[in-house]
């Protein structure tokens, strides 16, 4: 019998809305239905880690929904919790500034009213270190490194340069700010910032008691992380390991293509090291044991993240060719620079077109590592995709 380092089942239960009690029915059942003891949490300090990937309400299905954080706090607090706090990093600065817009803005500020958990007011960091393949050192808060239990808030959603962004992708929101782009640089070919994320998943998971709750109500699907649809999928999914969770999260989003498609690189990563089963059958699932799965419309990279997940065939520069770029959509950009400022490799700066000299961001092709950062972060969506015409032809 195979042993894995980090291998749970995986509690799936159907839910239709985003009632709060419910959540906490839901929630309070998930504990029990994966043998998970109140006692775990009792006299801990508890960090609730959504996931805030910019300042976006709550309906557009970009960031985990307020009423899972009021639902896990209070789960938290009746399993005698010393404190429960909220934070993250979203894409940007991680400042007091631009992070109350974020909370204010995804409805977490007033989630937070009442007191059933405060939100971070330490914007402080500071470096760790670990045995992971390709991470060596990182900075993280301060309210991460100060936390004894992480509830890791994850939404289902897909992700333009990831495939996917759940459990384990969400983590990488506990490094500040942005060295976050810093990280993209470092590891520009999605492989090695998979093994990435793999590692700092590893990190997490090892030095915390941990649980991880999937807000998959309303899900995403096109171009994610932030700009795509709204899917209604109407699930909650809870596990004490996030490799287990992504599994499954993969199977709701991706149905029979995950079968024998490697859509999600990190899972491929993962099961190497012997960290889960690859196969979805293999991860114990408790609740509801026959939810649905569904066929996620893709990112508008479409092939091309998959593509991304080839071998370096001829030295990588197929690979490179054929990868979805980003263009900008000069109708909708307004110059604003948030895309230059989140470049990892610098390769966008701010010019002028047209007769009225409208001020328009413009990608210098040359560095352009294709980490999408740029489409993720725009805050009005003027970044699209371009695919390579005959990948399109293809796909």
């Amino acid at each position: 019998m195979t042993t894995y380092s980090n291998c749970a089942p995986v509690f799936v239960r159907r839910c239709e809305d985003y009632n709060e009690e419910n959540l906490y029915l839901v929630l309070k059942e998930s504990l029990s239905a994966l043998g998970i003891s109140p006692s775990l949490f009792a006299g801990k300090n508890v960090l609730l880690k959504p996931n805030l990937v910019m300042a976006k309400q709550p309906d557009a299905a970009a960031t985990t929904h307020p009423a899972f954080a009021r639902a896990a706090a209070r789960l938290m607090h009746d399993c005698g919790a010393a404190s429960v706090t909220l934070a993250d990093s979203p894409g940007g600065p991680f400042n007091e500034a631009y992070v109350s817009v974020v909370y204010n803005t995804c409805g977490m500020k007033a989630a937070a009213a009442d007191g059933r958990f405060v939100l971070n007011a330490d914007f402080g960091f500071s470096e760790v270190h670990t045995d992971g393949v390709k991470l060596k050192t990182l900075n993280i808060l301060n309210a991460v490194r100060q936390a004894d239990v992480i509830v890791d808030l994850c939404r289902l959603k897909t992700h333009s340069l990831t495939g996917m962004s759940c459990a384990v992708k969400n983590l990488f929101g506990v490094i500040p700010g942005v060295e976050k782009f810093q990280m993209h640089s470092n590891f520009p070919e999605v492989g090695n910032f998979s093994e990435m994320l793999v590692d700092l998943a590893q990190y997490v998971t090892s030095e915390k008691t941990f649980l991880a709750v999937c807000d998959a109500v309303v899900s995403m699907e096109g171009n994610g992380p932030s700009h795509g649809i709204p899917k209604k999928t109407g699930l909650v999914l809870v596990s004490q390991s996030p490799f287990s969770l992504d599994v499954i999260g993969e199977r709701i989003m991706f149905g029979a293509k995950s079968d024998d498609t490697a859509v999600v690189k990190h899972l491929d990563s993962a099961s190497a090291r012997g960290i889960m089963p690859r196969d979805w059958r293999k991860i114990d699932v408790v609740g509801d044991t026959d939810y649905d799965v569904f066929d996620f419309l893709p990112p508008d990279t479409g092939a091309g993240y998959l593509l991304k997940n080839l071998p370096n065939f001829l030295g990588g520069k197929l690979v490179d060719v054929f990868s979805a770029r980003p263009v900008i959509n000069e109708k909708k950009c307004v110059g604003c620079g948030r895309c230059r400022d989140s470049c990892p490799k610098k390769t966008i700066r701010i010019g002028r077109r047209g007769e009225k000299g409208k001020r328009i961001a413009v990608i210098l092709r040359e560095n352009c590592i294709k980490c999408y950062c740029c489409q993720e972060l725009c805050p009005l969506g003027a970044v699209d995709t371009k695919q390579n015409w005959l990948i399109k032809l293809i796909h």
